[in-house]
């Protein structure tokens, strides 16, 4: 019966203590401990969400007629609470859950740079143009510059995009899964190339910088990738085909928030990057009207490497509450064994992205105006996010507080527009701007404008 009431207790404890805390985003737990603390209780499994240990000084061990030093007896002496129960989102380090759509991100970047410049290298071609030439255009998300025949046909090119995404996932609090997050993405490249008859050879390097706020684990998450590649296209007189195939690396930078003592979690690893892409498009003209269909595959694989979460060590002056916290292996003593905190190991993952898209381009010559349209239906498959089981189940504190499954992306619609302008024979330009829709629980705008000099 003792026992019976002993386990009672500790789940009121647990379920009356989760509640209070649940609608606090921001708030340290019960007793300003870390999650990962030996003396926190997480380390029994099952077994935290039934009994909790307290040290309590006015116990005797040697007199058997004494109260039991470890297990709880009375509510207020407990300091387990739902601060550190949920293992999912919340307790999940951020490449588990960004690096997928990274690796889209930067797939998009390269490709993207790397196709305008196919583009624009052809229309110089095409135009007769045999000098040299300066010119800026742009692509889905950026600005891109030109150096077309410098030296015995070759051509230096430099290509410079952002983007700004948001997952839009619901988030209420840290304590409920979602995979919300928002930030920036910039990328540039260069390249260089030389055109054999109809056909063009160049090498490209590649970075994409990532900066991302990571509200469901109250966090952060910045990654740099790295490539270097080579692309081959070729042009007939309606027919366009293009090839490419890269490598290279990645180092990301995690944080997150200890949700037992608001502590930040740091965590920093690598990966080994590679990637490919093709392209088959066609011109049709019209009088003043162009169309231009086209097909595309793109694809990345991201090797990230296994790493370690660094969690603070504690010290008793930073625990809160009555009594000295500890495990059941060391018997009351205040020795710092029983405030040793265990840094999460994570386990090497493989993300990757495929995407193939279906688009369209159209555009008016009106003379001094150029109005373009550009419309894409894209389907991919790119590695969902994946959260830690959690240890407890949730309670929520209202109809708002429910998880939300990771965000499951299949297709999506890119579409653009903008004019493009012809001053005199020397300065020419543009502007651009367009936005990703009906891909799930996300946002994504892109914008941007250009100018050619000829001389």
């Amino acid at each position: 019966m003792k026992l019976k009431r002993i386990l009672s207790a500790a789940i009121v404890a647990v379920m009356s203590l989760g509640m209070f805390g649940m609608g606090v985003a921001n708030a340290a737990g019960t007793y300003a401990i870390s999650c990962k603390n030996n003396a926190y209780g997480m380390q029994l499994g099952t077994d935290y969400t039934q009994r909790a240990y307290v040290y309590n000084a006015s116990s005797n061990p040697n007199d058997p007629e004494s109260p039991n030093s470890y297990l709880i007896r009375e509510f207020d002496e407990a300091y387990v609470g739902n601060d550190c129960l949920y293992a999912g989102a919340a307790d999940t380090n951020g490449t588990a859950v960004v690096a997928g759509d990274v690796a889209r991100l930067a797939i998009n970047a390269i490709v993207g740079a790397v196709n305008n410049r196919i583009d624009m290298a052809y229309a110089a071609q095409n135009s007769g143009a045999s000098a040299t030439g300066v010119s800026f255009s742009t692509q889905g998300d950026g600005v891109s510059m030109s150096a077309n025949q410098l030296v015995a046909g070759i051509g230096f090119w430099a290509d410079f995009g952002s983007t700004d995404i948001k997952n839009t996932q619901a988030f209420s609090s840290v304590r409920i899964d979602s995979m919300r997050y928002d930030g920036d993405a910039t990328s540039y490249s260069v390249g260089v190339d030389k055109v054999f008859g109809k056909a063009l050879v160049g090498v490209v390097v590649s970075s994409l910088d990532t900066d991302f706020k990571t509200t469901f684990n109250d966090g952060t998450y910045k990654q740099q990738v790295d490539t270097y590649g080579v692309y081959l296209a070729y042009k007939t007189s309606v027919l366009q085909i293009d090839l490419g195939y890269g490598i290279g690396d990645s180092d990301i930078d995690t944080t997150r928030r200890d949700l037992g003592n608001d502590t930040v979690i740091n965590g920093k690893t690598t990966a080994d990057i590679d990637y490919a892409n093709a392209r088959i498009s066609a011109n049709y003209s019209r009088g003043r009207f162009s169309i231009v269909p086209s097909v595309s595959y793109r694809s990345m694989n991201m090797d990230i490497k296994a790493f370690t979460d660094d969690r603070a060590n504690e010290t008793q002056a930073t625990v809160a509450g009555n009594g000295l916290l500890f495990t059941s292996g060391n018997e009351g003593n205040s020795d710092e064994d029983g405030l040793t905190v265990t840094d999460d190991s994570i386990a090497a993952r493989r993300v990757e992205s495929e995407i193939m898209a279906f688009g369209v381009n159209l555009s008016a010559d009106l003379g001094k105006f150029v109005p373009y349209l550009g419309l894409a239906y894209e389907s991919e498959s790119t590695t969902s996010a994946a959260y830690k089981v959690e240890a407890g189940a949730d309670t929520a504190a209202s109809a708002d507080d429910t998880d939300v499954a990771a965000s499951s992306y299949s297709s999506s619609i890119k579409i653009g527009g903008g004019i493009n302008f012809n001053l005199n024979s020397y300065v020419s330009g543009g502007l651009r701007a367009g936005k990703i829709i009906a891909r799930d629980d996300w946002e994504e705008v892109y914008w941007g404008g250009n100018i050619k000099i000829g001389f």
